[in-house]
This record gives structure tokens, C-alpha cells and sequence, in this order.
């Protein structure tokens, strides 16, 4: 038993590993999935205008890939349950299973910051240092 599943998702090909095998544990247990998204914060930003635009860019992005999450899961049958949040990825995702006493955090090995991460360590190094449940890396 894994108790509370969520999967840490962004679109990658990696997140999207750990999503099918996150719904996979899921249907295996009957119980909902947690799909956490995390948009970034501008790293540079520019004028408000350009934060705003780079804001709304990237949440019609989460939400349009959420809605293909949720087309997925019901075509599996598993019930999920979407989360979009703000802020750090790696910060983030810890502070949101330890809120929602998640007992398996479920992530791929490498995201969209494959080629930093190789040098300053990916989201994934940092979530399992971190992450107060268990976590599966998916590779």
C-alpha cells in the first residue's frame, strides 16, 4: 500500500513516466491520484506587461496539460484530483505533501531542466533530499 499518491507533473517526457506509473499505482489501489503542477515565477522579468503575458502564457499552458491529464485518467479509470501552484518546482512540491500528507510522491528523473540540473542538480535531487514521505523516481 502507498496511501495518499500524488505525482509531481510538467509536461516532460520524464513527468510524463511518472505520470503513467503514478496512474498505474493509483488504479492498483483504487485510490486518487494527486497531479501537482508548479509554474514557475519569472526568473529575469522584464516590464510588468511582459510578467503578466509570460504568467498567462504558462498557466493556458498547465491548464490545457491538466485537461489532457484528466482525459487520460478517465479513460483508465482512475479519479484525480488537479493542482496547479506557483512558486519554486522542488520548494513547492515538498511543501505541498507535506500540507496534504501525501505517503508516495511519484516524479521523473529529469524535467525540462535536464541540462542545468546536470550541473546544479535537478528538481528531482532536491524533492528527494527534502520530501518528508517516500519517494519514487521514475526514470
Amino acid at each position: 500500500m502507498h496511501g495518499k499518491i500524488a505525482v509531481g507533473f510538467d509536461g516532460s517526457e520524464g513527468s510524463q513516466r511518472a505520470l503513467d506509473r503514478a496512474m498505474h499505482m493509483a488504479g492498483l489501489e483504487n485510490s486518487a491520484l494527486e497531479v501537482v503542477s508548479i509554474e514557475e515565477l519569472p526568473r529575469y522579468p522584464g516590464t510588468v506587461g511582459e510578467v503578466i503575458e509570460e504568467q498567462e502564457t504558462a498557466s493556458s499552458r498547465m491548464q490545457a496539460l491538466h485537461e489532457e491529464v484528466r482525459r487520460k485518467a478517465r479513460e483508465a479509470g482512475v479519479t484525480v484530483h488537479s493542482v496547479i501552484l506557483v512558486g519554486h518546482p522542488a520548494k513547492s512540491l515538498v511543501d505541498y505533501v507535506k500540507e496534504a500528507n501525501v505517503e508516495t510522491l511519484v516524479i521523473g528523473h529529469s524535467g525540462h531542466s535536464s541540462l542545468w540540473g546536470s550541473f546544479l542538480g535537478t528538481t528531482a535531487d532536491k524533492v528527494v533530499r527534502h520530501a518528508p514521505c517516500s519517494v519514487l523516481v521514475v526514470r
